[in-house]
C-alpha cells in the first residue's frame, strides 16, 4: 500500500507526553504507545520527533526520556531531530527541513504532529504536512 506519507516527526512535550514538573520524568500520555506502534506497525510508517530541547537537556537526556516512558523502541534511528542538532529551533522552517534530510526522505512525504500551532505552521512553511493535535487536559485543571 502506498502512502503520501513516509515518515512522521512529533513534538515530544504535550504531544506524547509531559515531563513532571518536578521530578522531571516524562509520562507519556496513555494513547501514546499505541499510536506510534500503529503508525510503524501496522501503517508502515517511519517515525520520528523533532524537538526544541534549549539549555536545559541533552540529546541523551531526551532520548533517555523516551527510552523509560516505553516510547523509544518505536523512533527511527535517523529520526531524532533537536535544536542541537539542527542548529536552530521551532518554529524556524529550517528546523524541519534538516529532519526530513537526515531522515533521507523528501519533505513533502514528511508529516509534523504537534500541540502548538506555532510549530505547526513552521513545518507547513517548511514543506512538510503537520497536524495540530490537541493535547489532553492537564494537571492544571481541577479534577
Amino acid at each position: 500500500m502506498e502512502h503520501d506519507i513516509e515518515f512522521v516527526f512529533f513534538d515530544i512535550g504535550g504531544t506524547l507526553g509531559n515531563r513532571n514538573p518536578s521530578t522531571g520524568v516524562f509520562v507519556p500520555f496513555p494513547s501514546s504507545a499505541k499510536l506510534l506502534g500503529t503508525l510503524r506497525d501496522q501503517m508502515g510508517l517511519r517515525i520520528g520527533i523533532i524537538t526544541t530541547l534549549g539549555d536545559q537537556l541533552t540529546n541523551n537526556d531526551a532520548l533517555a526520556m523516551l527510552q523509560n516512558a516505553g516510547l523509544k523502541k518505536f523512533i527511527d534511528p535517523a529520526g531524532f531531530v533537536s535544536d542541537h542538532d539542527a542548529q536552530t529551533a521551532k518554529p524556524d522552517p529550517a528546523i524541519y527541513q534538516f529532519a526530513a534530510h537526515k531522515a533521507g526522505v523528501e519533505i513533502n512525504r514528511c508529516l509534523y504532529v504537534g500541540e502548538n500551532f506555532i510549530e505547526v505552521i513552521g513545518a507547513i512553511q517548511a514543506g512538510m504536512k503537520a497536524l495540530l493535535k490537541p493535547s489532553p487536559p492537564g494537571p492544571e485543571l481541577p479534577g
